[in-house]
């Protein structure tokens, strides 16, 4: 009892105080219900959209003042910056789940210690452990009808006020104006993210891959990152690339040529950081739809809010198009890429390269902080990292020894063989081993390209081919001597038709992608 706690009443008494029982490694395969909060996403997703738009203006004016010398700019851009910064980050902080799990058992105890004067007393004897676990939940949105639901009824009241605004009765129009004025805010709030929150738990449904929710939200938050370097590209570099002096073919160069060009590449950089992680071309697209989903949240947010300025008409139709057709265009032109670079994290070799380095960048990381101080991997000392420090070869051999685990053949009727089957009973029926074979006999999609340079390319091309003919289709129904409201007819039916087009690439890559694996 030396080196125990022992506390005496005041008759004489001795008691021993219990020590808390130590953390110990948790079980495997450990499950931990939660209780279902989906609405808690949207709120941490407009929780980070919102600072992180705010945040990419100050890092262009930082980025100006960097160019410009001017030291006043740097230094508010930059403490303007830290407050965003952190916010953002507590926001997303890795969250661990402190378990304590009493198990029945004859040789245990009914009285356990947990932490200084919190104990715990069961109605029998038990076993008892603790431990920390990261907090795995389930990526969890809200039903889809509810938030397709609710964005219909978004579109319904601007077309509702519109309707009232242009009524000419006095009377409605001054009711329009002032119901607009209390509405519009949370109307932009709505419109601008919601649908994002629709096409992402659309999407996970139709994949049918389950989805921890600190992943989906990390590739959500690598898609708005990538907004920033595109944002600053578009603002500051490709206006001065354009070679044209015209005002007009200027803004199409922008729009069809710039935009698509850095943004694409800019995503699709941001799903290749995701490359040591992802399992296959299945999930490469999940990984790119969401990124494009995150860089469509953003840039939402920009095109809502100016819609604002429009009026109902303009707010509620901006919102009724991005909704449906340029979010789910992001988020499918990323998706191709993101399928290419699927297909790369297959190349194991390739996998174990990026994932040593990843490794290696973080050791490293843990190195320096231990070394000024910082416990980082909460061992107790300041010693750096402890654990294995492989080499690269080492990692590569590792890797090349790893089997698959998953087994995605099965052979109808095997139980009927004494032994292995023959090739020549497996080749019976049209059956084939060839997994090549397989893919392209039930392919029902689109098929993408596997290589990155070309599904690159395609998504630029699909993103230059919205922007390059919105931009020109006004211009088109001008020189046919349309009229104001041919004109306007014109342009409304082409981005219908721009619409039913990605809805249906959209489709079609889902169904090809879910045919892969």
């Amino acid at each position: 009892m030396e080196d125990q706690r022992v506390y005496v009443d005041e008759i004489g008494r001795m008691y021993r105080i219990k020590e808390p029982i130590p953390l110990s490694e948790p079980p495997k395969g450990l499950r931990i219900a939660r209780t279902s909060k989906p609405w808690s996403t949207y709120l941490r997703m407009l929780g980070t959209v919102i600072p992180a738009f705010f945040l990419m203006y100050v890092l262009l004016f930082l980025v100006i003042g960097l160019i410009s010398l001017e030291p006043v700019t740097v230094l508010m851009s930059g403490l303007c910056s830290v407050p965003l910064v952190i916010f953002i980050l507590s926001l997303h902080k890795p969250r661990l789940v402190h378990v304590q799990l009493a198990v029945p058992d004859e040789m245990g105890s009914e009285a356990h210690a947990i932490s200084p004067g919190v104990s715990l007393r069961t109605p029998m004897k038990t076993k008892f452990s603790r431990f920390l676990v990261k907090d795995d939940s389930i990526l969890d949105v809200p039903p889809n009808g509810q938030l397709w639901g609710i964005f219909s009824v978004v579109i319904l009241v601007g077309a509702s006020l519109s309707a009232m605004l242009y009524s000419e009765v006095e009377s409605l129009e001054i009711i329009a104006v002032l119901a607009f004025i209390l509405a519009g805010i949370p109307i932009w709030f709505v419109g601008f993210s919601l649908p994002v929150l629709a096409w992402w738990g659309t999407s996970n449904k139709l994949l049918g891959l389950a989805t921890r929710r600190r992943d989906a939200e990390a590739w959500l938050m690598a898609g708005m990152a990538s907004a920033f370097p595109a944002f600053i590209f578009n603002s500051l570099i490709a206006p001065e690339l354009i070679p044209f002096d015209s005002e007009y073919w200027t803004e199409f160069s922008l729009l069809a040529v710039g935009a698509p060009l850095c943004e694409e590449i800019f995503k699709a950089m941001a799903v290749a950081l995701f490359l040591p992680y992802i399992k296959g071309p299945k999930h490469g697209f999940q990984v790119g739809f969401t990124v494009g989903l995150g860089f469509a949240l953003i840039e939402n947010f920009q095109y809502i809010g100016f819609s604002l300025l429009g009026g109902p008409v303009g707010l509620s139709f901006t919102i009724l198009v991005r909704g449906i057709g340029s979010i789910p265009g992001h988020a499918v032109w990323t998706g191709i890429s993101g399928i290419a670079i699927g297909w790369a994290a297959t190349d194991k070799e390739l996998k174990a390269k990026l994932s040593w380095k990843a490794r290696s960048v973080a050791i490293s990381a843990i190195d320096i902080a231990e070394g000024i101080g910082i416990d980082t991997d909460g061992d107790g000392d300041l010693s750096g990292f402890d654990g294995l420090r492989p080499t690269m070869n080492e990692a590569m051999s590792h890797a090349s020894k790893v089997k698959d685990e998953s087994k995605p053949w099965l052979i109808l009727g095997q139980e009927e063989y004494g032994g292995k089957p023959t090739e020549s009973e497996l080749v019976a029926d049209n059956f084939s081993l060839t997994y090549e074979k397989l893919i392209h006999e039930n392919r029902s999609g689109f098929r993408t390209p596997r290589g990155i340079a070309p599904a690159l390319a395609l998504s630029i091309a699909g993103h230059s081919f919205w922007n390059g003919s919105s931009f020109l289709s006004l211009s088109a129904a001008e020189l046919l001597g349309l009229g104001e409201v041919g004109s306007t007819l014109a342009v409304f039916s082409w981005i219908f038709f721009l619409i039913c087009s990605v809805l249906l690439v959209a489709r079609g890559v889902i169904r090809g992608v879910n045919s892969l694996e």
